[in-house]
C-alpha cells in the first residue's frame, strides 16, 4: 500500500510458514501468478482495446449503407469512449467493495449482449446503443483485473510483479492495433455487421474463463450501502460532465455556448458535491494530496490524445487518399502493435520508470514530426516506420503510468484509481475523435494529416516537458 503522497509503504514480507507461495509470487514474473489468474484477466483486458479500434475500418461502409455522413458515424467511436470513461470508475468502485470477480463476469455478459444488439440493429440509433453497452461491458474488465491482482498480492503479503501489469498492457496494446486489420478482414469478407457480432463469442468466452478459473473474492464487510457507495449525485454529475466534454470536442472549432456553459457549471458542481460527500465518487482530497496520480493521469491523456489521433486519423487517410483497402490500411498499423508489445513487456522493470517514460514521450514527439512528412505519394516503408515509432509511447507510456498509478493509489481504492486511469485514456480518445473530425472536415486528404501532425507535435512537446519536470520520477528511480 502507498500513502497518499505516493511514498512507498508496501514492502510486505510473506508471513512465516507461507514462504513458498510468497516467493513464487515475488519473483517478478507474470507466469508465477499462474494461468488460472493470468489467462482470464488477459482475455478480459483485450475486449476494450479491440472494440475501440475494430470499428475504424467499418465506419465508411456503415455510412454508405445507412446513408449517413462521416460526422454521424464518428458517434460510433465517441459513444464507446464516453461509456467507458464513465463506467470504468464505477466498475472500479464496485470491484473494491463487492469483489472484482463479480464485476468481471458481469462485464463479459454485457459484451455478449452488446454484440447481439449490434448484429441485429435495424437502425443507426441501435448501433449507437450497442456501442454504449459494449463500452460499459468492456470497461469493467480492467479495473476488476487490477483490483484482483491487488487482492491476490495482499493475500500473499507481497507486491504485485511489475511484469504482471506489463503483461496486461501488452495484451491491450496488441489488440488495440490488431483491431483495424481484424475489422478490415471482417468487413471485406463478411460485412460490417460482423464487427459487432464478433463480441458474442468473445464475451461468452471471457465470461466462461472468468467463471471457471478466477478465484472467488474474499468476503467484504458491507459497511456502506450500495447506493451510497456509488455516490449517485457525484456519479451523475461526473457522467454529465464527461458527456458535455464529448459534445464540446465533437463540435470543434465552434462548440455551442450552451454546451461550454454547461461544462463549466458541471465541473463546479462536481467539485462542490464531491467535497461534501461522505464516500465521494471522485475522491478530490485524495487526489489533491497525491500529485503522483494526477500527473500520471495527465500524461496518459496527452499520450492517447496523439495515439488515438493516429489510429483514427491514419486509417481513413490511407483509404481515401492512398486508395488502400480496409484490410491493407489496417495492416500498415501492425508495426505500432509489434513495437508497443515489445516495449510494454521489456521496457519497464522494477522502480526505474523515468527513462522508459521519457523515451516514450520522445518517441511520441518523433512520430508526430514524422506525420508532417506524409503525403499521398509517401512510400509504404515510411508509413510503416512512422506507425512503428508510435509503438514506443503506446507501450512504455501505458505500462509506466499504470505502474505508477498502482503504486500510488491507496490499497482500498486501487480499483477506482485504475478506472480513473482508463477515464484519462478515453478522455484523450474522445478529444482525438473531435480532433480528427475537425481535421477532416473537408475530407481525409493531405491537408488533414498535416493538421493532425501539428496538433500531435504540440501535445507531444508538452508531454516531454511534463515528464522532464516531474521530479517525483527521479526520486522513484533512486529508491
Amino acid at each position: 500500500m502507498l500513502s497518499r503522497s505516493g511514498t512507498s509503504t508496501d514492502r510486505r514480507r510473506a508471513p512465516r510458514g507461507s514462504t513458498a507461495p510468497a516467493s513464487r509470487f515475488g519473483r517478478l514474473r507474470a507466469v508465477d501468478l499462474g494461468p488460472r489468474l493470468v489467462v482470464p484477466l488477459c482475455a478480459g483486458a483485450m475486449l476494450n482495446p479491440v472494440n475501440s479500434t475494430v470499428i475504424a475500418t467499418a465506419l465508411s461502409p456503415i455510412g454508405g449503407e445507412l446513408d449517413i455522413g462521416a460526422a454521424a458515424t464518428a458517434w460510433l467511436v465517441a459513444v464507446m469512449y464516453l461509456a467507458s470513461a464513465i463506467g470504468q470508475p464505477v466498475a472500479g468502485r464496485l470491484a473494491d467493495q463487492f469483489g472484482p470477480r463479480r464485476v468481471f463476469l458481469a462485464g463479459g455478459i454485457l459484451v455478449a449482449a452488446a454484440g447481439t444488439l449490434g448484429a441485429l440493429a435495424p437502425t443507426f440509433g441501435w448501433l449507437v446503443a450497442s456501442r454504449a453497452v459494449v463500452g460499459l461491458g468492456t470497461g469493467a474488465a480492467y479495473p476488476a483485473a487490477i483490483a484482483m491482482l491487488r487482492e491476490q498480492a495482499d493475500r500473499l503479503g507481497v507486491p504485485t510483479p511489475p511484469r504482471t501489469l506489463g503483461l496486461l498492457s501488452t495484451v491491450s496494446l496488441v489488440t488495440l492495433t490488431i483491431g483495424p486489420p481484424l475489422g478490415g478482414v471482417l468487413v471485406d469478407t463478411i460485412g460490417w455487421r460482423a464487427v459487432f457480432a464478433v463480441n458474442v463469442p468473445l464475451g461468452l468466452a471471457v465470461t466462461a474463463l472468468g467463471f471457471l478459473l478466477l478465484p472467488r473474492s474474499r468476503p467484504r464487510a458491507r459497511t456502506v450501502a450500495a447506493w451510497r457507495l456509488l455516490d449517485l449525485p457525484g456519479t451523475a454529475l461526473f457522467g454529465g460532465t464527461v458527456a458535455l466534454f464529448l459534445l464540446t470536442t465533437m463540435e470543434l472549432p465552434h462548440p455551442p455556448v450552451q454546451v461550454l456553459l454547461g461544462l463549466a457549471a458541471g465541473l463546479v458542481l462536481l467539485v462542490l458535491v464531491e467535497l461534501r460527500a461522505r464516500t465521494p465518487f471522485i475522491d478530490l482530497r485524495m487526489l489533491a494530496s497525491n500529485p503522483a496520480l494526477v500527473v500520471a493521469y495527465l500524461r496518459v491523456f496527452l499520450t492517447f490524445l496523439v495515439v488515438y489521433g493516429v489510429l483514427f486519423g491514419l486509417t481513413p487517410w490511407l483509404q481515401d487518399s492512398r486508395g488502400l483497402s480496409a484490410s491493407t490500411a489496417g495492416l500498415v498499423l501492425l508495426s505500432m502493435s509489434a513495437v508497443g508489445a515489445v516495449a510494454s513487456f521489456v521496457g519497464v522493470r522494477g522502480r526505474r520508470l523515468v527513462w522508459p517514460l521519457l523515451v516514450g514521450a520522445l518517441g511520441l514527439l518523433a512520430g508526430s514530426v514524422g506525420m508532417l512528412s506524409l503525403d499521398a505519394d509517401s512510400p509504404t516503408a515510411l508509413l510503416v516506420l512512422v506507425s512503428a515509432v508510435f509503438g514506443l509511447p503506446n507501450g512504455l507510456g501505458l505500462v509506466g503510468n499504470q505502474v505508477l498509478v498502482y503504486r500510488a493509489a491507496p490499497a482500498d481504492q486501487v480499483g477506482a484509481a485504475a478506472g480513473l486511469f482508463r477515464t484519462a485514456q478515453y478522455t484523450g480518445a474522445m478529444t482525438a475523435t473531435g480532433m480528427v473530425a475537425l481535421a477532416y472536415a473537408g475530407g481525409a486528404g493531405d491537408g488533414g494529416i498535416q493538421v493532425l501532425g501539428w496538433v500531435s507535435v504540440g501535445a507531444a512537446a508538452l508531454l516531454v516537458g511534463l515528464t522532464v519536470a516531474d521530479r517525483g520520477l527521479y526520486r522513484d528511480a533512486r529508491d
